[in-house]
């Protein structure tokens, strides 16, 4: 993509610049009188959300991150799509859909006021990939900067036959230690526990990951906050449209053999996904659109009874 032609098209004096990123990926740079924000038009992927009243960024991005064709990005908020997990279509595709692989378009960006940004991107269907998935389709991501974050995946079925999805805004959060952190609003619900072949279970308290997590909570609450003490802050995760939620932190062991992570990565980051998947697959009608809708707020942490410990 053509950066100054992105800029003379797209670009919002004094608040919204394109700019060559990591591994010559156009990137887009937002600096508005809320918050400052790193987007890869590779992925459509938000990398970077500080709102400038906070220390920390919102989101962690590995420093060893892959910025290749082909080759997810690891960390920020990459877009799952149409299909959450593993492959099984028998074709070469990567597991979590195809479009955290390539490049989306920009369709137009807005200054909504000094304080807020808004871009939409735009990822359209591919006739050479019709083998492992014919179905015709324009999916756009529309990405609010303010004083909070908010992302809006909308799935268009252009074509003439349904189709079915399985979706999930893949958040990476940056906490200051994994194990005092706590996930609150998934109390007794039931998940299914990836690392034991899928078994449903209780969760009967707040969330907390001593260890490597991996699971798929369902029939959850729109509201989740994660509290994290050392950062002094909360992150509160606001979905629409979606009924399931993923946990997932590779712990101490996993974390030493992923190779785009460094070994005590897994301390500074917890995945938090609101999403639709196993149980809660969307099927799209022809003419017809789904939406899921997260936004991402920092609040003061608040002492709390339960134990993060």
């Amino acid at each position: 993509m053509d950066i100054d032609k992105l800029n003379d098209e797209h670009g919002l004096k004094g608040q919204l610049t394109f700019i060559k990123g990591k591994g010559e990926f156009p990137f887009i740079s937002i600096q508005n009188k809320s918050a400052t924000a790193i987007i890869s038009l590779y992925a459509g992927q938000v990398l970077s959300f500080k709102p400038h009243s906070e220390a920390e960024d919102l989101l962690f991005l590995s420093q060893k991150a892959f910025y290749e064709d082909g080759r997810a990005i690891r960390g920020g908020i990459p877009v799952c799509w149409p299909w959450f997990g593993s492959n099984f279509r028998g074709c070469d595709l990567p597991d979590h859909g195809f479009v955290r692989n390539g490049l989306w378009d920009v369709v137009k960006t807005v200054a909504v006021s000094e304080s807020e940004t808004l871009i939409t991107l735009r990822f359209k269907y591919n006739p050479n990939r019709a083998d492992c998935w014919p179905n015709i389709f324009i999916l756009e991501l529309d990405i609010s900067v303010g004083e909070s974050l908010t992302l809006n995946l909308a799935t268009h079925n252009i074509g003439r036959k349904t189709f079915y999805v399985t979706q999930a805004l893949h958040a990476y959060f940056l906490v200051g230690d994994i194990h005092k952190v706590a996930i609150l609003g998934l109390e007794e619900s039931y998940y299914l526990d990836k690392l034991d072949n899928d078994q449903q279970k209780y969760q009967a308290d707040v969330v907390t990951v001593p260890f490597e997590v991996d699971r798929v909570y369902k029939d959850v609450s729109s509201e989740l906050t994660i509290t994290d003490p050392i950062f002094n802050r909360n992150i509160v995760v606001t979905s629409n449209h979606s009924k399931t939620a993923i946990v997932w932190n590779p712990g101490r062991n996993v974390s030493a053999h992923i190779v785009d992570l460094k070994p005590e990565d897994y301390k500074r980051f917890i995945c938090l996904e609101a999403g639709n998947v196993v149980v809660d697959i969307l099927s799209i009608q022809p003419d017809s659109s789904v939406m899921l809708t997260v936004n991402y707020k920092i609040q003061p942490h608040k002492l709390s009874n339960q134990s993060t410990q």
